[in-house]
């Protein structure tokens, strides 16, 4: 038998689910995976077991459904994690089917002695409500999962259970009672998608991440990705992370020192666009998260290519995320200009990290996982995300559009607390800027600056316009500036826009004003 402490929990061997869990299996405990059919349950529970037995366990699976071990052998070595050296030897596959004439009696009395004779530290029990079929009723069923759970802690075997029924049903809590760790796997449809997800319903002695987590099946196994909201609470809060709003208490911590006004220094990321980088008062504010709203065309893919490659001249790695284009799209659209080829070396070299999504089936919480473990792999210090209303459509149509603001916040703190410039663009559904209201956006309200980009029209002619409507950090210049986007020199902000008349012709039906003077012709330096 295992010699392990009971404080020293062993790894799960399942990304994220010692996060999950508080800390991972606990030695000799009980774990009860619940969920309807297909929800993934022996999948987890024999990716958990494999992963114990190629750490130098001996582990046990004993199928009480009725399948036979050879079909769930079958069905086991479609994942990668499974390995046929160790079947057989440190891990041994048994079916209880043939004991069940005998009665629950018996088959209690073949688990203790398979456990004993295999020498198991983990043991699994698949589909321990197969044995209803011998069971005189629920209540014997329950005495049997009561005394083979008691009996196999008491010989430090740590026990996996799965059963079939809704993490929630009333019917479980029974078996909720006497183990120590309750995992409830979701299954169903959202619409027309299937979503699954993972909620850590009790762990005794540990504090687990509440929530519902996205989980998904490949041919790698179970994959889970934390709740945004709930990870990044943690990470700020800790143990306190439920409690957060509540009257202090003598337990907790004192408040850090008051900073001095010197710490905080006047930082800029700068999009090198002269005058773009003199109204803002050299550039972005470092670690702060910027929203560039703009018209559909208007170029708001360029400024973002712009702001990635001053990163990359600062020294300052950088990600892209694109739900827009792929890696030959954003690089087709920046071919004909000047900044294609320092686009392409800096994709080549890595010094921009491009992730490409299509606007498809996304799920917020996986995009988040799989952009702070980009990050913090890169340790990036700018981000761009073109566009965001992907990731805000995947919230609002996700079942928990109430999501929003908090996803967001989260997300947000997230990218502060690791340094992150960030630049969102996003696009706005009116063209100009005396129609627009973004008040009510939390993604607007949230982030630290606006920088707002709309085309309007002149004689026939089409202009683009750039204003900053909100930076929170330092003064900025107020004064409208107009901007070009001419091959080869690509985009290049002219100068101040000024001296409207009232004779404008609106751009995309929207009402504007147009300016006297000049034609911008020709690209100014």
């Amino acid at each position: 038998m295992g010699t392990a402490s009971p404080n020293s929990p062993w790894p799960t061997g399942v990304a994220h689910l010692d996060q999950l869990l508080g800390g991972g299996l606990s030695h000799g405990a009980v774990t009860l995976i619940v969920g309807v059919p297909g929800s993934g349950k022996t999948t987890l529970a024999s990716q958990l077991v494999f992963a114990q037995v190629k750490s130098g366990k001996r582990g046990l699976i004993l199928s009480a459904l009725s399948e036979s071990t050879s079909a769930l052998v079958a069905h086991l070595s479609t994942y990668q994690f499974y390995q046929p050296e160790l079947v057989g030897g440190p891990l041994q596959i048994q079916s209880l089917r043939q004991t069940l004439a005998g009665g629950l009696t018996a088959a209690k009395t073949e688990v203790v002695e398979s456990v004993r004779r295999n020498r198991a530290d983990i043991v699994l029990i698949d589909g321990i409500h197969g044995l209803q079929s011998v069971a005189t009723g629920i209540p014997e069923l329950r005495q049997f999962f009561y005394d083979v759970s008691t009996t196999l802690a008491t010989l430090g075997v740590t026990t996996l259970v799965t059963s079939e029924a809704h993490p929630h049903a009333q019917e479980i809590f029974p078996e909720a009672t006497t183990a120590d760790i309750v995992i409830g796997l979701h299954f169903g449809l959202h619409g027309v998608r299937q979503t699954r997800g993972l909620e850590i319903i009790k762990a005794r002695g540990t504090p687990p991440l509440p929530g519902l987590h996205a989980m998904t099946i490949s041919a790698t196994g179970i994959h889970l990705y934390p709740q945004l909201e709930e990870r990044i609470t943690a990470d700020l809060l800790g143990g306190d992370a439920q409690t957060q709003g509540a009257a202090r208490t003598p337990e907790d911590p004192p408040d850090q020192p008051l900073p001095s006004l010197s710490d905080f220094t006047d930082s800029r990321a700068a999009f090198d666009l002269p005058p773009l980088d003199e109204i803002l008062g050299g550039g972005l504010p470092a670690a702060t998260t910027t929203v560039l709203a703009g018209s559909i065309g208007v170029g708001k893919t360029l400024f973002a290519t712009a702001f990635a490659l001053a990163g990359v001249r600062a020294g300052e790695p950088v990600v892209f995320l694109s739900f827009r284009e792929s890696r030959d799209q954003l690089l087709r659209a920046a071919a004909p200009f000047n900044v294609g080829p320092n686009l392409h070396d800096a994709l080549a070299s890595g010094a921009i990290t491009h992730i490409a999504v299509p606007a498809i089936k996304i799920n917020p919480d996986i995009i988040a996982d799989r952009l702070l473990d980009t990050l913090d792999r890169t340790q990036a210090k700018r981000l761009v995300i073109d566009s965001i209303v992907e990731l805000e459509a995947a919230i609002q149509t996700s079942g928990a559009p109430e999501r929003l603001r908090e996803y967001f916040a989260a997300m947000l703190a997230a990218l502060h607390q690791r340094g992150v410039t960030t630049l969102l663009t996003k696009e706005t559904p009116k063209a100009v800027a005396a129609t627009l209201d973004f008040s009510a956006e939390p993604l607007t309200v949230l982030a630290e600056s606006v920088i707002l980009a709309q085309h309007i029209t002149n004689h026939g002619r089409l202009h683009r316009l750039v204003s900053i409507l909100k930076l929170r950090y330092g003064t900025h210049n107020p004064t409208v500036h107009e901007f070009q986007i001419v091959s080869p020199y690509g985009l290049q902000v002219i100068g101040p826009w000024d001296e409207y008349v009232e004779n404008a012709t609106p751009s995309a039906g929207e009402q504007s004003g147009t300016r006297k003077g000049k034609d911008p012709g020709a690209p100014h330096g």
